[in-house]
């Protein structure tokens, strides 16, 4: 089952068996991706995939799919290959997050024709900062279910926040801030061009200033906009993750908070 549920998936029977003979071919600017995939299969299995130019399991990174929007993928598995393409980097990741999925304990990977794409831009949780292991290990979640969007306090140690940044995109995962006038100035630490300004009214200077730095600044839906994007709170564990998946996913906001553009 793929968690959140793919645009398109019509049902397929078979599988595609994983043996160490099994070998990846890895096309365009797809590496990243494959050394992903071929790391699920290693702690699945315990094959260590080699690569090779005529591999029945290709990772593809092709221009020609980005007609599927900047998040999306196709993934066809069938008894014989397996052949995972994306038009980005974030589509290639949710693929692999996707096959991850689909494989079993005795290492088969069940036949599958998706073609999938996100609803909505922003899929986000809230988290309080832990302490940096935790932290990875919450970006670990969120990348599982496809979420790219983890809102933050900056109130912890730069360096740490710094770590949070690059680790969260390593793994498709924007560390979103929320800032106000008087702690703007950690607004360098975060390269993300959303900001967060919780239920604050944006003051023409602050929006100025954001502006001038490329930020969009966002708020906390209240009805009167258009919706960015579903969020969520870690704290509502692995149920809430999902929904907030789905909700992004899929397009239906069942999920008791937003977020919309604070302008």
């Amino acid at each position: 089952m793929i968690v959140p549920t793919p645009t398109s998936a019509p049902r397929r029977t078979g599988s595609f068996v994983l043996t160490e003979d099994v070998t990846v071919r890895v096309t365009g600017q797809a590496r990243t991706a494959a050394a992903l995939l071929r790391e699920h299969v290693f702690r699945q299995t315990g094959y260590l995939l080699a690569e090779s130019p005529d591999g029945m399991l290709m990772v593809s990174h092709d221009p020609a799919m980005r007609g599927l929007g900047p998040e999306g993928y196709a993934l066809l598995v069938s008894n014989d290959a397996v052949m995972l393409r994306a038009g980005t980097q974030a589509g290639l990741r949710h693929g692999v997050q996707s096959f991850r999925q689909l494989m079993t304990r005795d290492g088969a990977v069940r036949a599958a024709d998706v073609r999938d794409s996100p609803a909505f831009a922003w899929r986000g949780v809230s988290s309080p900062l832990l302490p940096p292991a935790e932290m990875r290990g919450v970006i670990d979640r969120l990348a599982a279910y496809k979420l790219n969007v983890l809102h933050v306090f900056p109130d912890g140690d730069p360096d740490h926040l710094r770590e949070l940044v690059e680790y969260g995109r390593d793994h498709g995962v924007t560390v979103v801030p929320e800032l106000s006038p008087a702690t703007v100035e950690l607004l360098d630490l975060f390269p993300s061009r959303w900001v967060h300004i919780g239920d604050a009214k944006l003051g023409a200077r602050f929006a100025g200033l954001l502006e001038r730095h490329g930020r969009l600044p966002v708020r906390w839906h209240d009805g009167s906009t258009d919706v960015l994007g579903p969020h969520g709170l870690l704290v509502e564990g692995d149920d809430g993750l999902r929904a907030v998946a789905t909700a992004g996913w899929v397009g239906g906001l069942r999920t008791t908070s937003a977020v919309a553009p604070a302008w």
